[in-house]
């Protein structure tokens, strides 16, 4: 049971770290259609982190 646990929080840290980074990507990127598409994959991996809450 507690390694499932902790395979769980590991799975959960992992998109909390991947959205913080594309959302960086997004604010630095210089191309308007690059920031675009790191803020979109950004949103993606919000949205799996709110469904993994659940």
């Amino acid at each position: 049971m507690a390694k499932d646990y902790y395979i769980a929080r590991d799975a959960y840290k992992l998109e909390d770290l991947a959205a913080k980074k594309y959302q960086f990507y997004a604010q630095n990127a210089t191309n308007p259609e690059v920031q675009q598409l790191f803020s979109q994959i950004s949103q993606v991996q919000q949205k799996q982190l709110k469904s993994f809450n659940k």
